[in-house]
């Protein structure tokens, strides 16, 4: 029954959002879903990485990755406002689209219906995916399969949500970009969820766990850098603008920010002692560099004012809290169904 009232004030919360149809409110929505879909899609993927190399460390975030990845179908709940508001959303779908010089296959990739469709499709896939995953045992082939499908789902998801705010430019590295940092994310989650309820494995598989984030945050910086390098030295246009409006203002928040956050997280993951509060600490700065990366990215490509933060302030936890109503259950079944199996 948990599950069901989870669902139910999840769609009435978001046919409200829907209704009320204000552009700045359905802004803020729409970070709440690209945070709360694309951790669900890399705990997925995490979670597909663990069956597929037969990792050490895996029993210990199983439950926990399983769980985030059966939150995708609340997800789809949480779209609905950004479906219903897509014209309120992306320059391409609102009245003034007739401005925009997107070559023709763009602009026929670029209809309302067809983002609608190609949403529902990657997150239906994602639900299925979860779903058959979790499954007793370990799975390397149903991993394999998963991952084929995942991967390129989930950088069509990038372009869709967050790249198509400029239908003119197109990042070859923003789709592999954006499934790293969502890996990165969900399993920053598992072990703040692992430290925070003390079932810590042994020292050596904690340490394995906390070595796989600190890989993740690494190439999430790395990835960073190099699609700013690559688009300076293309000097193309639309690479150029693209950037060009994140310096204004918004430059100094990833530079003060986000980029520090993310660096702190390597630094204080860099010593090879296992320490649970480290574990926390950086855990919780991805978490945040997540966050700030996601601002930066939509924001400053918002077809109308952005919203005040305060209104920011009030619906990330909100979708948070619906988002974490599905998952918690699950993931409370999980563990007790664990301490009643027999060794």
């Amino acid at each position: 029954m948990s599950r069901l009232a989870a669902a139910l004030a999840t769609f009435g919360l978001g046919a409200l959002v829907a209704l009320l149809g204000s552009p700045a409110l359905l802004e803020a929505w729409l970070l709440g879903f690209v945070l709360v879909a694309g951790i669900s899609a890399g705990a997925l993927g995490m979670l597909m990485l663990g069956h597929l190399l037969h990792s050490k460390g895996l029993p210990a975030v199983r439950p926990t990755l399983e769980a985030l990845a059966g939150a995708v179908p609340v997800a789809a709940l949480l779209a609905l406002p950004v479906l219903l508001g897509v014209e309120h959303l992306y320059p391409w779908a609102g009245d003034g689209a007739g401005w925009l010089a997107v070559p023709p296959w763009r602009e026929a990739w670029f209809q309302p219906g067809l983002f609608r469709l190609r949403t529902l499709l990657a997150l239906a896939l994602w639900a299925v995916l979860a779903w058959w995953m979790a499954r007793p045992g370990i799975h390397p082939w149903r991993a394999a399969i998963g991952l084929i499908l995942l991967v390129p789902s989930s950088a069509l998801a990038a372009q869709d949500w967050v790249m198509s705010r400029d239908p003119t430019w197109y990042g070859s590295l923003q789709g592999v970009a954006f499934i790293v940092q969502q890996g990165a994310a969900a399993m920053a989650l598992a072990l703040l969820l692992m430290v925070a309820r003390r079932g810590l494995p042994e020292e050596e598989r904690a340490r394995g766990l906390e070595r796989t984030l600190l890989t993740l945050a690494v190439a999430t910086l790395w990835l960073w850098f190099v699609q700013f390098v690559v688009a300076y030295a293309a000097d193309l246009p639309e690479e150029a603008h693209w950037y060009l409006r994140r310096m204004d203002g918004w430059g100094w928040f990833k530079l003060g920010f986000v980029v520090p956050a993310l660096v702190l997280a390597i630094v204080f993951g860099g010593p090879p002692e296992w320490r649970p509060w480290r574990v926390a600490v950086v855990s919780a700065l991805v978490l945040a560099a997540q966050v700030g990366h996601m601002l930066w990215l939509l924001r400053p490509d918002a077809p109308g004012i952005p919203p005040p933060p305060w209104l920011d302030a009030l619906v990330l936890p909100v979708i948070g809290v619906a988002w974490t109503m599905w998952w918690l259950p699950a993931l409370r079944r999980a563990r007790l169904a664990g301490r009643l199996r027999p060794a």
